[in-house]
């Protein structure tokens, strides 16, 4: 098929403090089905709806609208419920699930556990390992929660671990479900993914995650790096949210966690509640909630001449093996036609909500020093002001952040958007150096 784009447009729905995006292709002449569009969905989810703003199934009503009833292909960028929720909500998984996506893109982090010895996904023993790792994670934090109830501040903070996106149950299941029906493909850093059928004309590079191998940092999170976002006049790194211990919470939780009945292979995690406080076993599940926004899938979408970097909540480790390869660093060739690549990008979908450890200052150095001369970067902003803010320092969306993007190019934030507008609109030539045009959405009313 030598079908050409001719447009690119994409929606950013107002979910509040999750990622919802609908990019839609079209094609000047109908393609073979008698379509002359097609639709690629990024992620469908939120943790905090916006007071003003649409509930889930009104989105997934307006994007079965929005796609004609179809859906091409489907990205899962990683299970956090800001990003995959709608695919768990009932009345937006029943829209979705009429639009019948005919391929569905997750990490190599969500393959099956039944699948994981499948010599075809090349998963080491410490790629395995890590995962079972990630599926205890929910049971962990469930007992926990129950285990943390001795004051407010453990309770809070269990609170929310309990509500982790680890599991998400229901929403696993649709995608899983899509992808036994279509083409399921679960995503390395380095793939680039055959969609000439459900995308023609369109180029889908996989920039993460990495393997262990490639990056063994993809299971720490680091607090401070030169790459975040700081304040002008420094910062310290967050402060570590220890609450006072109680002495009877380890032999509590032995109790608790122990066969029969217990969640089973838990040592490590009891020798943290033995030897320091139950709140430092909170931080062990939070630390791993932190990882699990480097899973995140990072695509590079070309579309013509256009470029369109999305990296989910991806973090620096994540993004590491990418600078390796931009800039020939430890021990790395230098990939030029990837560097050359990311410096053409003309939007950006600005990571995990705008967090100052999610869009690499040497990302924005690159544009900066590499971009042709009147190239703009556009960036798209889905995001919730005043949700989470662990601290100043950690606030969302980072405001040095926003002014850095901001000297590049256009920004344009779902938080910005009208009362009663559910979703902005990115619009531009697949060819040429015109730059995406913005539109807000009608004025829908509050539902």
């Amino acid at each position: 098929m030598n079908a050409q784009p001719s447009r690119v447009r994409l929606r950013a729905y107002k979910v509040g403090f999750g990622d919802c995006l609908l990019l839609t292709v079209s094609y000047k002449s109908a393609l073979p089905d008698g379509r002359r569009e097609r639709h690629l969905l990024i992620d469908c989810g939120t943790i905090a709806r916006a007071v003003d703003g649409p509930r889930l199934t009104d989105i997934a009503e307006q994007i079965a609208k929005h796609s004609d009833g179809q859906l091409d292909a489907v990205v899962a960028t990683h299970r956090h419920r800001d990003h995959i929720s709608g695919f768990g909500n009932k009345g937006a998984a029943q829209a979705l699930d009429q639009l019948n996506p005919r391929m569905v893109i997750r990490p190599w982090t969500d393959v099956p556990e039944t699948e994981r010895t499948d010599p075809r996904l090349g998963l080491d023993d410490d790629q395995r390992h890590f995962l079972s790792v990630l599926d205890q994670v929910p049971a962990l934090a469930e007992h926990l929660n129950a285990l943390a109830f001795d004051n407010a501040g453990q309770a809070t903070r269990a609170g929310r671990l309990a509500e982790l996106g680890f599991k998400n149950p229901e929403a696993i299941a649709l995608l899983e479900s899509w992808g036994s029906r279509g083409r399921a493909h679960y995503v390395t850093a380095g793939d680039t993914l055959d969609v000439a059928e459900q995308l023609p004309g369109v180029s889908l590079q996989v920039l993460g995650p990495p393997t262990l191998k490639d990056v063994g940092d993809l299971t720490h999170y680091a607090k401070d790096s030169e790459d975040y976002w700081l304040g002008l006049a420094g910062e310290r790194a967050l402060a570590p949210l220890v609450q006072p211990g109680n002495a009877a919470a380890p032999a509590r939780a032995r109790r608790v966690l122990a066969e029969p009945g217990g969640v089973g292979a838990a040592e490590w995690l009891l020798r943290n509640l033995s030897e320091r406080r139950i709140s430092q076993g909170l931080e062990i599940v939070e630390a791993l909630d932190d990882v699990l926004n480097n899973t995140s899938v990072i695509l590079l979408v070309t579309i013509g001449s256009r470029r369109l970097l999305l990296p989910g909540d991806a973090q620096i480790e994540n993004w590491s093996l990418t600078r390796d390869k931009v800039e020939g660093r430890n021990g790395r060739k230098q990939d030029r036609k990837l560097a050359t690549a990311l410096s053409k990008v003309d939007l950006y979908k600005v990571g995990h909500h705008g967090s100052r450890n999610a869009t690499p200052k040497w990302l924005t150095k690159h544009w900066a020093a590499t971009a042709p001369p009147g190239h703009t970067v556009v960036s798209v902003l889905s995001t919730k002001t005043h949700f989470f803010e662990k601290s100043q320092e950690g606030a969302v969306p980072k405001p040095e952040l926003i002014a850095g993007l901001g000297e590049l190019g256009p920004l344009h934030s779902t938080d910005d958007l009208a009362p009663g507008v559910w979703w902005m609109d990115l619009e531009a030539p697949a060819r040429g150096n015109a730059t995406f045009t913005f539109t807000a959405g009608p004025d829908m009313g509050t539902p």
